[in-house]
């Protein structure tokens, strides 16, 4: 079978520390080319879906009823990843839609991903590979088929047929005696004329499921072989306290208290309810060593896009010196702090059974780094850690770590019990891994047709993607691919220039949906409307004059599109506007309109249009799904989120403190998927990108007020 093989973004950088530590030493000029190539290469596509491995046997099982059982790597948080690749595995076992049933795989049953589910990459990383597999399993299966009947068959609808008429199903064909080697050569996959579910809507694998309330979610999982007991931990009160004491003479005069688990910086209850567990710990008197307490103005100071050790991503042509003109246009943007705020708390349960193997249910997005995380923390082998993902109530780049799993994990261990851990909303917001904030500096020369001779992006975020590498590539690369996604202008642009700026902030950052697309995209495309206004441009003619190329092409047929459905420019003024935005996020490419209406200075949002070219869509009503998913989040961002801090907190404990877009705000949508003969490409994180940009420019052409920091407000 063939192997795919594919330089991960993660090898890319521990190698990049590897190779240019002698570059960067013996040549003066090194170090900046080396970190303008990483940016080129890093920027160029996403975070691949993982291997898959060879054996279909780990995937695909044929049960009673001629049922198809899938085994899935990816995890299922909300997005509906298990239909659209299954819809994959089906397409080319020509099984029927009704006779697929999808579980999901852990570290030690089924196929072990190599990576995680993250960066929009499932579907686009896994369409052939997996496609594949399913592919060489049928061959398998066709082979023995006919070996069985003594004559050629052919598959149709989960059944082989002989030309004697003679039938077997594909579950019985699977239980022959045989010796199942897989193919020497891949077999043929299925030509595009020929899909019967790939492109269609199919109905989700998990709605029955979900209309019943069976458990799929962390905070139901229950011991299935004994009493559940419950576990709580000790939460600093503020980011960065450390424990220098504990007096538990209280809590251990309590009843219903299983256990106490005292070891360096943990302190943990287990207890026979979660309320038990939760007074107990409430209960402790504990010294806490307190840092400097973190407030906005010492974040906000981080942030210098300006700063001599931002690291160059990118130089086309001679930007310095053009922009060295009295006509220059400068601009500032900035975007704040923000919660992942999943909607269910995350929560694990740990169990040891009789053969010393740890099993984790949790809401990961990353289950073998998981299960590496919690056999360091309990001391055992990782091949002793069997770590099953639930589905996850959010997951949002939040879900890469589990802290509850090894809290779970070592109160199990060391109670000997099985134990679920449950944050409270207040865990989650305290001790949340936030979105950055950013700084953008933005300076641009129009020539005299009016077009854009030179611009330069200076950026300065907390890391997204670095918090989770080793140190020695994040120094040399200079730059954090996560924080910068997006910030490369989708326009033909003579001289230009970006620069990132890698804030050390005093509070954990990391992933949020998109990474750094929303806060990029919304300097870009804000400056973008604010250079076609200066240059007596329409916004989306300047945009068009712009383009380009490959993927200038498709943003074209894109924005005008768009610009169709929604009848541009459409009524400005008097407290009614339309803007436009757009992006590329890897392969794929969006554009969207907002209108808005200004009522006694509140925004108002009736409609949004949205045209995007993803390749060829697997599911589009999965997709179109994931497009008004983003369209609400982005609106929401762009108007109500924010996290500040005060005093070491952050401003929100709950979401009374933290507004989201509610239902009866959520504007009509309109969402075109563009036909392609391109692979499927991302679909779960590029629609959010444009959508602050184009809120803005909207407000921008109803009042004439440019605003340049979100959250926006009039």
């Amino acid at each position: 079978m063939t192997k795919t093989w594919r330089l991960t973004r993660r090898k890319f950088l521990i190698g990049l520390g590897t190779l240019t530590g002698g570059v960067a030493v013996g040549l003066p000029l090194g170090l900046p080319y080396v970190r303008r190539q990483a940016f080129k290469f890093l920027a160029q596509g996403g975070i691949p879906a993982g291997s898959i491995g060879n054996d279909p046997l780990l995937w695909f099982q044929f049960t009673a009823d001629n049922l198809l059982n899938i085994h899935m790597t990816k995890v299922e948080m909300g997005q509906g990843v298990h239909t659209a690749l299954a819809q994959l595995a089906a397409e080319e076992l020509e099984v029927p839609w009704d006779n697929v049933r999808v579980h999901q795989a852990g570290t030690l049953r089924g196929p072990v991903d190599s990576f995680g589910t993250a960066a929009s990459a499932s579907i686009s990383g896994l369409y052939i590979p997996l496609r594949q597999l399913a592919a060489n399993y049928r061959m398998m299966l066709s082979t023995a088929a006919a070996e069985h009947l003594e004559t050629q068959v052919i598959l149709e609808n989960g059944v082989f047929t002989a030309s004697n008429a003679k039938t077997i199903t594909l579950e019985d064909t699977s239980k022959l005696s045989l010796e199942w080697q897989a193919p020497e050569e891949d077999a043929p996959l299925k030509s595009i004329s020929q899909f019967k579910l790939i492109g269609q809507s199919m109905p989700r694998v998990d709605v029955v499921s979900k209309l019943t309330a069976q458990p799929m979610y962390s905070y139901d999982m229950r011991s299935s072989n004994s009493t559940t007991y419950y576990g709580a931990i000790a939460r600093p009160p503020v980011a960065g306290a450390q424990i220098d004491r504990v007096n538990n003479t209280t809590t251990k005069a309590m009843s219903d208290i299983i256990s106490l688990v005292i070891r360096d910086d943990f302190v943990g209850v287990v207890a026979k309810t979660r309320e038990i567990a939760q007074d107990a710990i409430k209960s402790m008197n504990i010294d806490w060593t307190m840092p400097k307490l973190i407030n906005d103005s010492d974040i906000n100071a981080l942030l210098t896009p300006t700063s001599d050790n931002a690291a160059e991503l990118k130089r086309v042509g001679n930007s310095s010196s053009a922009l060295n003109s009295e006509a220059v246009i400068l601009s500032e943007y900035s975007t704040p702090m923000a919660s992942n705020a999943p909607l269910e708390p995350q929560s694990s349960l740990a169990e040891m059974d009789e053969d010393g193997v740890m099993h984790v249910r949790t809401p990961t997005q990353f289950p073998s780094q998981t299960r590496s995380t919690v056999a360091k923390a309990i001391g055992i082998d990782e091949n002793n850690v069997d770590v099953i993902p639930t589905h996850l109530g959010g997951g949002f780049g939040r879900r890469q770590r589990a802290e509850s799993a090894v809290e779970a994990a070592i109160l199990a261990i060391e109670s000997g019990l099985p134990v679920h851990v449950g944050w409270t909303r207040e865990d989650e917001f305290l001790f949340d891994r936030f979105r950055p904030p950013t700084k953008h500096r933005l300076k641009a020369v129009l020539n005299n047709k009016g077009q854009i001779d030179a611009l330069e992006h200076r950026q300065s975020s907390g890391d997204v993607i670095f918090t989770e590498i080793p140190a020695i590539a994040a120094s040399i690369a200079g730059s954090d691919f996560g924080a910068t996604r997006g910030i490369d202008p989708v326009y033909t642009i003579p001289n230009l220039s970006l620069y990132a700026h890698r804030a050390k902030l005093p509070v954990d950052t990391s992933s949020w949906r998109g990474l750094g697309l929303l806060a990029n995209t919304f300097a870009n495309e804000s400056f973008i409307d604010e250079l076609a206004h200066l240059a007596d441009e329409d916004p989306l003619q300047f945009r068009l004059d712009h383009l380009s190329g490959e993927f200038g092409n498709l943003l074209r047929t894109a924005l005008e599109r768009v610009a169709d459905m929604a009848q541009w420019p459409g009524k400005t003024g008097d407290g009614v506007g339309m803007g436009i935005a757009c992006c590329r996020d890897y392969g794929t490419v969006i554009a969207e309109i907002v209108q808005v209406k200004i009522v006694d200075n509140n925004i108002l949002v009736p409609k949004v249009w949205a045209v995007m070219d993803a390749g060829l869509v697997v599911n589009p009503d999965g997709a179109t799904n994931q497009v008004q998913g983003n369209i609400i989040w982005g609106l929401g961002s762009a108007l109500k989120e924010a996290i500040h801090f005060e005093n070491g907190k952050p401003s929100a404990s709950n979401f009374g403190d933290y507004p989201l877009l509610r239902m009866d705000e959520a504007p009509d949508m309109e969402v075109t998927l563009l036909p392609s003969d391109r692979p499927p490409q991302g679909v779960g994180e590029p629609a959010i990108g444009p959508i602050p940009a184009a809120l803005a420019n909207a407000i921008f052409a109803a009042t004439g007020k440019r605003i340049r920091k979100l959250p926006l407000t009039i």
